[in-house]
């Protein structure tokens, strides 16, 4: 994927909605008018770098990062792990007029692969597990949105051993009316697949319940992190919240970690460092 998830007006409205900030507010202190940011929100209007930096300071996001987002010089060129340890295959999954990031996280010592927030398409998830002779053992959730979970009853009748995972709050969402196991997705807990330790995070901002799954060098963070961007933030609170978990928790992770985002290209903890507005 060659496209940011979000653009520069994406970013502002979710940086100023985040702070409960009110368009007048932000223009005020950005020294443009309340229609220029209403245009920069609709993506109808990219301001030049001086006014970019203005907007960036108003909103506490750093400014040479969002000038790179506005100017569009940067986008991640990072590959899927296909080492001996595992083997990431991403399933992009349609949802209305956008689409959805499905990983399949496969470890060949054991044949054991786990799916991550399996949005739809339970037909091509199945046939690259059999493809790669995969035995499904855990549906893994970051958050209950129905554009992670729509696959999962799918996936769930046709591998009735495959155990769902997913924060508390979420469980009747993902797990309502199936036979298959239940797990907690609890913070630091560690889950195991086969041979393999996966270790749930928690990350709440874009939902309460939002969790991230690191295991081996990568790490699955649904919609609470993407390239350059982060997810919306909901809820009062929430926004400071999910910068200060993801900062701590992910942006902590090693550098050359890779990040599997549920939506846009994927990424690195390195280049999050280097390129994201949200994070100085």
């Amino acid at each position: 994927m060659g496209v940011l998830e979000d653009e520069l007006g994406d970013i502002v409205a979710k940086a100023r909605a985040g702070q409960t900030m009110s368009a007048g507010t932000l223009a005020s202190r950005a020294g443009i008018s309340e229609g220029d940011i209403g245009l920069i929100e609709a993506y109808r209007l990219v301001p030049d770098a001086a006014v970019v930096r203005s907007l960036a300071s108003a909103l506490g996001l750093a400014p040479d990062k969002l000038v790179g987002i506005s100017e569009r010089s940067w986008v991640p060129n990072v590959s899927l792990p296909h080492d001996a340890g595992i083997l990431v295959e991403r399933v992009s999954v349609p949802f209305g007029p956008y689409g959805e990031n499905c990983y399949i996280l496969g470890f060949p010592e054991t044949g054991l692969a786990a799916v991550v927030d399996p949005g739809g398409a339970a037909d091509e998830i199945s046939e690259l597990l059999a493809r790669h002779g995969f035995d499904l053992d855990a549906i893994l959730v970051t958050h209950a949105h129905a554009d992670h979970i729509g696959g999962i009853r799918a996936l769930a009748i046709r591998w009735p051993r495959a155990r769902l995972v997913s924060h508390e709050i979420d469980r009747n969402s993902v797990a309502g009316g199936l036979s298959n196991d239940w797990e907690p997705a609890a913070d630091g807990k560690s889950l195991t697949i086969g041979k393999q330790t996966v270790v749930p995070i928690s990350t709440p901002g874009h939902t309460p319940g939002s969790v991230c799954y690191y295991t081996d060098g990568v790490c699955c963070v649904g919609d609470t992190l993407f390239a350059g961007s982060i997810g919306r933030a909901s809820g009062t609170g929430a926004y400071q919240h999910m910068l200060s978990a993801v900062e701590s928790s992910i942006l902590s992770l090693p550098a050359d970690t890779v990040l599997l985002p549920g939506h846009g290209p994927i990424t690195t903890v390195a280049e999050e460092w280097l390129h994201n507005p949200f994070f100085r």
